[in-house]
């Protein structure tokens, strides 16, 4: 059987994984931001690029406003409703993973 803590320590390696990956795509839209406009395969951040006048600031600051809030929505969620926290953090944190690697890194 796991320990207790060992549990908080699954849930916070994979909610700084989350953060990480999360830092790691921020950094390479940006880098990448000459070529985002046509690049960009979320409609959601195409549409903010254009609004935008084809910078990545807009989306960037959108992108991590809505990485915040999943991580403190993981927060509230491990303290009140443990078994929707574990749910969300392994699927988020498996979705980052994927995205890592179709960034092929």
């Amino acid at each position: 059987m796991i320990a207790k803590e060992d549990h908080k320590s699954y849930f916070a390696v994979m909610w700084l994984a989350i953060g990480i990956i999360s830092a790691i795509d921020l950094y390479w839209c940006i880098k990448n931001q000459h070529i985002m406009l046509e690049i960009e395969q979320n409609p959601i951040g195409h549409y903010l690029i254009v609004k935008d006048g084809g910078d990545v600031a807009l989306f960037m600051g959108v992108k991590m406003a809505g990485t915040i809030l999943a991580l403190g929505t993981l927060v509230f969620l491990y303290h009140y409703k443990k078994f929707y926290a574990w749910l969300s953090i392994i699927s988020l944190t498996v979705a980052q993973f994927f995205l890592l690697y179709y960034l092929g890194l």
